[in-house]
């Protein structure tokens, strides 16, 4: 009874990784169905040309050699397989040349696209999650490389079915007993490869934390980022010495599996063709031409090409198959990936006319999975136009409740309203166009300056308020200095002509973003943590003369944004220990006021 259990559990997993491969062939077919319908063509036109090629033309030369057939009979026979060869190179070097370039190009860029999408469209906290991560990473590095093994596959599956019929039937037709023989070896060919297959999933399956491990060493010693650490420390070293202790882990996975490969590939191989093709049908063909005479000259001569091709085919479908469970395996975790769902689910609610009035968050709780709360029954407001301070040591949970307000989480306890109205009932597109953000960690993109202010915001060239907006952020100086301009390629990743701004010019071109990006809400998370004191100021003077009619909401540690705002929220471990003005919380002589003490000297302006 378990055996029964697992032979049919086991078809059943082959059923669907079968289902797998349709799912990418459904891909292609939906994005490119003449490319697809091409190659299948081919495919069936070269089998039947081969067949007509090799073992067909045997039997009419014979025939007409044996019959004393006329002389033109014979050329006119092989000029027509002339003609079919001809046609054959012509098609095969238009699909290489031209058809297959074009549509694998396109077909990859859809297919990324789909990913990306998908990437764009889940919650952040699966970006906490190793097992999405691990799924995107596997995704994204082997989505376009197995389309085209599939599609290739697929192809030489179709190939090796249209030999299978044609030479069948006429291999039947001469000799129907002998099929006996080359469906046993199919057999066995087919259980070994099956083995084989699961056994080199399992192997990659293994490998693959390995494999991420020894990536990120080599990211480490390649790219630019970690270039002055690894020349100003001794830590190249131990980061080699991590690198050669991970690839010890490497030989015992591949000295496991590919062990029991080679016995099972060994033992799959003799029996199937030394044994019942090379010996078993071998021999009975000779009987049945020798001793029993059941066959002509000319037959037995294009039976012995029939059945030969015949057995390839078969072995090619019976090293395909497996083939096809091992892509089955892999789209798998394409699939996966792209079912992921958010958790976060989009309202119906659009934005009303009027637009931003209020922000309230009322009694909010959150932690990171199971981990304690980093947020405890946080209350507070914003109102159209106000300017708001949440300050704290690092750590007491400011950046949490940032991304709770620009819906990047959900809140587990607790409530956020946007004039009245539960966040989760507004479209969350809708509801995060509200916002314009600088974060702590912000990025700067190998694009131009406009693009990396632009973020995509505005399609026409809008060079005016671009330059405008870089001004506000205190970067016209540095602008001013470059001969391209707003068009100065930023970062040397694909422009050698590139500039790499130093990390205070890098912010200022991320804080231009939100004058450029017209939002009622400004939320700007640590945005001057490059900058030097005066230049802090500065930006926090323009910023809010600039932003003089909407909400700003300043994150920090550094408190030289904290006198010009209209209230200050007091975090410490993930709660609201004071609220007030700069001037109400330095008269209470809290932890507000010995944290803004104890940064004085750099803020000696405000004394």
């Amino acid at each position: 009874m378990r055996n029964k259990k697992h032979a049919f559990q086991h078809m059943a997993g082959l059923f669907h990784c079968y289902g797998n491969v349709f799912y990418m062939l459904g891909i292609v077919m939906r994005y490119r169905p003449g490319y697809f319908l091409n190659i299948c063509l081919y495919q069936i036109y070269a089998s039947i040309q081969l067949f007509f090629e090799f073992t067909y033309t045997l039997k009419v030369l014979l025939d007409l050699i044996t019959k004393k057939a006329k002389y033109q009979d014979a050329v006119a026979y092989l000029l027509l397989m002339c003609t079919l060869i001809l046609i054959k190179l012509v098609w095969v070097a238009w699909i290489e040349q031209v058809v297959t370039p074009k549509n694998q190009e396109i077909l990859h860029k859809k297919l990324r696209m789909e990913l990306y999408q998908k990437a764009i469209s889940l919650d952040l906290e699966n970006y906490d999650n190793p097992e999405y991560y691990n799924e995107f990473v596997w995704s994204s590095s082997e989505a376009s490389n197995r389309m085209d093994k599939i599609l290739q596959d697929f192809g030489s599956l179709l190939a090796q079915i249209t030999r299978i019929i044609i030479n069948g039937v006429f291999f039947i037709t001469l000799d129907a007993f002998g099929i006996i023989f080359v469906l046993l070896s199919l057999i066995v060919t087919l259980v070994a490869n099956s083995y084989i297959g699961r056994l080199q999933f399992a192997r990659d399956t293994e490998l693959k934390p390995v494999e991420r491990k020894r990536n990120y060493f080599n990211r480490i010693f390649y790219l630019n980022d970690y270039a002055k650490e690894l020349r100003l420390n001794p830590v190249a070293d131990r980061l080699k010495q991590e690198f050669s202790e991970t690839n010890k882990k490497v030989y015992p996975i591949v000295d496991k599996y590919g062990k029991k490969g080679v016995l099972t590939g060994f033992m799959g191989d003799f029996v199937s063709n030394d044994i019942l093709i090379n010996t078993a049908y071998l021999g009975y063909l000779v009987y049945q031409t020798i001793v029993k005479q059941a066959l002509t000259f000319g037959n037995t001569m294009a039976l012995f090409n029939a059945s030969s091709s015949f057995k390839n085919a078969l072995k090619g479908i019976a090293l395909l198959l497996p083939k096809f469970e091992q892509h089955g395996l892999y789209v798998e975790k394409i699939r996966t990936f792209l079912a992921f769902e958010s958790n976060m689910p989009s309202g119906d609610e659009k934005i009303e006319k009027e637009g931003f009035k209020e922000l309230s968050i009322e009694q909010v709780s959150f932690a990171y999975g199971n981990s304690k709360d980093t947020l405890q029954d946080i209350s507070m407001s914003i109102k159209a136009g106000e300017k708001i301070a949440i300050v704290g040591y690092n750590g007491a949970g400011k950046s949490t409740l940032i991304k709770l307000l620009l819906r990047l989480y959900d809140v587990q306890k607790g409530t956020i309203r946007l004039n009245g109205k539960d966040i989760k009932e507004y479209k969350k597109e809708e509801y995060r166009s509200l916002f314009a953000t600088v974060f702590q960690d912000f990025k700067i993109f190998a694009a131009t300056i406009a693009d990396n202010v632009k973020m995509g915001c505005v399609q026409e060239k809008d060079y005016a308020g671009i330059e405008q907006a870089l001004c506000q952020s205190g970067f016209k100086g540095r602008l001013g200095s470059l001969k391209k301009g707003i068009k100065t390629s930023l970062t040397k990743e694909f422009d050698e002509e590139g500039v790499n701004l130093s990390g205070g010019e890098a912010q200022k071109v991320a804080i231009a973003r939100t004058f450029y990006k017209y939002c009622p809400i400004i939320i700007l998370d640590e945005p001057s943590s490059a900058l030097d004191p005066v230049s802090e100021y500065q930006l926090n003077e323009t910023m809010l003369k600039a932003a003089k009619d909407k909400a700003v909401i300043f994150i920090s540690h550094r408190l030289s944004s904290t006198v010009m705002a209209d209230r200050i929220y007091m975090l410490e471990q993930g709660k609201i220990i004071e609220v007030g003005s700069h001037t109400e919380l330095m008269g209470k002589n809290g932890k507000y006021a010995q944290m803004f003490r104890m940064q004085a000297e750099k803020y000696n302006m405000f004394r």
